[in-house]
């Protein structure tokens, strides 16, 4: 079953646009917009910050209009990932009645769970009405209306009675590894970073030179010599599979030529269930339950692909079924990055389908395959990369920030079909990094992309220089109250020198 979506919408003039817009304006507006989305059995609305309610219990009081948007697929825990992305950009003190207001805020959730917006007469009015001496006379009550309540920065409940419904926690200055969701990722720390080198026995980074002035410094960038891939290794497993069955059932029920897949389905999502929760990196995985979740991937709408990617993503931890499918018979993972780069996938699909990519890095088959010149993977991986750094999602960003150091290990300096693409990426994050308010940044993100600058520039020269000549302001992350971020930024300093 898909969820719900509605649309509540609120009048801020409380009835003074329906009484005075004619006269004031020359035309009928019949109100003054606040809008909020339904879904999961949650109001959730932009107030002092993302805010979430027991419908109809609201400060607004009753909605005047209640649309129906539709019905998303999209479970709660991705939803709550999305909205933990968008917790910088609405926040009370970004609040603005025209540029990014509570319409704006339901406009983005609408676009995540259905793929379009809400009807853009709610988006446009503000525009079209504060613009005009009606408008002036109205601002200062809707400006009172938003300081009145005394409303946090926090997620949660407005109303404190309302228990029932717990604090959505704002995760922004969390690690990964600390956060309430249900996939998280390995988090890049010093502790981790000394299990791993023991655990895999790496004495050098695997782009070290002997020859090469940094190999004098082995001792003084602990973090950069960190040289294993950060991967998505967590997954609500349950949770995927019942939507997964929930969604076979959508798909083949009543289709005669689909009827193979679907007699298939009890025992091939068994056996890819006990694949995954199974602990041994080194577990047999049958082709034909592979080659049946590729029909799976094919078959499937757009609107389905999500737990089919989930159980991708979890099986490229397994060395057989990474190998499957990180060669050159199999399509699937080009299949993805092509999609990825026609920018034509709903939000949680692109979120989800760099997380796959992330976990190709598990092996060195993965890694080969997605650095293969002839099948011009890595052009296409580099420029999504790059492009999606810019996104306001920090959940994405994430994705995406760790697959910029993912990539930062492996391009070589002595591989000259790499030299542009390095440059390419390390401009891109220079460029991110030096916009970025780091005060208002997830501390992650800004880790894993100082860990991407470092790796592209330990032991090559010319990457060096161009730092340089970029002129980057290294003061603004050697403030951090973020010791790895701080001491990180030191290791990289060092390599400048």
């Amino acid at each position: 079953m898909g969820h719900k979506v509605q649309l509540h919408v609120y009048d801020l003039s409380r009835g003074m646009a329906k009484s005075f817009s004619l006269p004031l304006l020359g035309k009928r507006i019949d109100a003054i917009y606040h809008t909020s989305i339904v879904i999961y059995g949650i109001e959730w609305y932009f107030g002092g910050g993302i805010l979430r309610d027991i419908p109809f219990q609201t400060p607004h009081g009753q909605p005047f209009e209640i649309l129906e948007l539709g019905e998303t697929e999209i479970p709660k825990e991705i939803f709550e990932e999305f909205l933990n992305g968008q917790t910088d950009r609405f926040r009370m003190d970004r609040y603005h009645l025209l540029e990014n207001n509570c319409n704006h805020f339901t406009n983005e959730c609408s676009n995540f769970l259905l793929g379009v917006g809400i009807p853009s007469h709610i988006v446009d009015l503000p525009n079209e009405v504060m613009s005009t001496p009606f408008g002036a006379m109205l601002q200062p009550m809707i400006n009172n209306f938003f300081s009145q309540q005394g409303w946090g920065n926090a997620m949660g409940p407005v109303n404190n009675q309302q228990q029932q419904l717990p604090m959505f926690p704002n995760t922004s200055s969390l690690s990964t590894a600390t956060q309430t969701t249900k996939t998280t990722t390995t988090t890049i720390n010093t502790t981790s970073i000394n299990n791993n080198n023991n655990n895999n026995k790496v004495e050098n980074h695997p782009k070290s030179n002997s020859i090469h002035r940094h190999y004098k410094l082995s001792n003084k960038i602990p973090l950069l010599l960190n040289s294993k891939p950060v991967l998505f290794e967590k997954s609500d497993v349950e949770a995927v599979f019942n939507k997964l069955k929930e969604f076979v059932n959508k798909e083949f029920k009543g289709k005669e030529n689909e009827q193979q897949l679907f007699t298939q389905y009890e025992k091939e999502s068994n056996q890819l269930k006990q694949i995954i929760k199974s602990t041994d990196v080194n577990i047999a995985v049958p082709i034909e339950t592979l080659r049946y979740l590729d029909n799976l991937l094919i078959t499937f709408s757009d609107d389905h692909q999500f737990p089919l990617l989930e159980i991708l993503r979890m099986l490229l931890l397994k060395n057989q079924s990474n190998q499957y499918y990180t060669n050159n018979n199999s399509k699937m993972i080009s299949n993805i990055l092509s999609k990825i780069q026609s920018k034509k996938l709903s939000k949680a699909s692109e979120l989800l389908s760099f997380r796959v990519i992330n976990n190709c890095f598990h092996s060195k088959s993965g890694i080969n395959y997605l650095f293969d010149q002839s099948m011009n993977n890595l052009n296409v991986v580099i420029e999504s990369t790059i492009d999606a750094l810019h996104s306001m999602d920090k959940i994405l960003k994430r994705a995406v920030s760790t697959l910029a150091y993912n990539l930062s290990i492996h391009l070589s300096a002595d591989n000259p079909n790499h030299q542009e693409q390095s440059i390419s990426l390390l401009g891109a994050i220079e460029h991110i990094l030096s916009e970025s308010n780091f005060s208002n940044e997830d501390p992650e993100i800004s880790f894993r992309l100082l860990m991407a600058m470092g790796t592209l520039v330990y032991c090559n020269d010319d990457l060096i220089e161009i730092l340089k000549t970029l002129d980057f302001d290294f003061n603004k992350y050697l403030n951090s109250k973020e010791l790895k971020v701080s001491q990180l930024t030191k290791e990289i300093q060092l390599l400048l020198l």
